[in-house]
């Protein structure tokens, strides 16, 4: 079962993923309940069956994998900025919230890169 609007769905992720960025940046570890949101997407949109169940993994499988190559690259970056340039460590939140801030901006770029890629799915 896919969800019949996936550009909708993927707008969803987006706007959960940025509304619990910004609940984590000003309640702390306490706005990861922001992703309790997420939870009524399936009440939300409707879903249908998979025509071809062959080239939605495909489409399944290039959406997570640049969505983790894009979460990987950004905890390398904060690896850099945190051990090797001091001046910009003191303009980062607290570690414990940079750490925390990877799961809904995951969300967040999953939603971007799938939006950006569902014209692909729906040309075939």
């Amino acid at each position: 079962m896919k969800y019949k609007n996936l550009n909708l769905a993927f707008l969803f992720e987006v706007l959960i993923g940025f509304g619990c960025i910004l609940s984590i940046s000003l309640l702390g570890y306490k706005g990861l309940a922001a992703l309790a949101f997420l939870a009524l997407r399936p009440f939300v949109l409707k879903r249908e069956n998979i025509s071809d169940e062959k080239s939605y993994l495909q489409f399944s499988y290039k959406v997570l994998s640049s969505s983790l190559i894009i979460i990987f690259l950004m905890i390398i970056s904060l690896i850099v900025i945190i051990e090797f340039i001091p001046n910009w460590k003191a303009k980062l939140p607290p570690i414990e919230n940079l750490l925390i801030i990877v799961i809904p901006f995951f969300l967040l770029t999953h939603g971007i890169v799938g939006y950006i890629n569902s014209s692909d799915l729906n040309k075939k």
